[in-house]
């Protein structure tokens, strides 16, 4: 290991030491599931590492911040992404919005064959899934309520979301 490698790696582990709670509490107060920010705090912490070649000790500060700004960022639009899209048809839709007879015979088909296809998943998965949907509970919430890891909680209500999803897309555009 070169002179110069060694001095980043002290210098590296100090701002990790010295501004790992703030870059955590930073990204806690921006995203949706604040329990995430020790996660995305440490993805700070590896992208500084991955530029390492750009980092003065003078811009340090402000170059940790950009970084959480832009992970921050990411992992929002990934948030709204990954949201159901039946969640918002399913839960803030009513009814009595609709305006045609189709739109009204469509909704109730969607919904019908939501349950369906969640009746469908196992018992745990389905679950997992029923409190975040229909109870709108968080991932620790869950995993409380249920005595899991969150971690679990978020893998088994990922897959919940993706094959729900891949369902009602494969039936929706077999008719469309």
């Amino acid at each position: 290991m070169s002179k110069q490698q060694a001095t980043f790696d002290d210098f590296f582990s100090e701002c990790y030491l010295k501004y790992r709670e703030h870059i955590k509490n930073y990204i806690a107060l921006r995203i949706c599931r604040p329990y995430e920010a020790e996660d995305l705090a440490q993805d700070v912490f590896v992208r500084l590492w991955e530029y390492r070649m750009f980092v003065k000790p003078d811009t340090v500060w402000s170059l940790l911040f950009t970084i959480a700004r832009n992970i921050v960022t990411d992992q929002i639009r990934r948030y709204y992404k990954q949201e159901d899209f039946v969640a918002y048809i399913y839960n803030k839709v009513n009814d009595s919005d609709r305006n045609t007879t189709e739109d009204v015979i469509c909704y109730r088909e969607l919904k019908e064959k939501h349950e369906e296809v969640v009746k469908s998943l196992p018992a745990k998965r389905r679950r997992i899934y029923e409190l975040s949907f229909n109870h709108e509970l968080s991932c620790p919430a869950i995993a409380g309520k249920l005595s899991l890891s969150p971690r679990t909680v978020e893998c088994q209500l990922l897959l919940a979301r993706k094959t729900v999803r891949g369902c009602l897309r494969n039936e929706f555009s077999q008719v469309g």
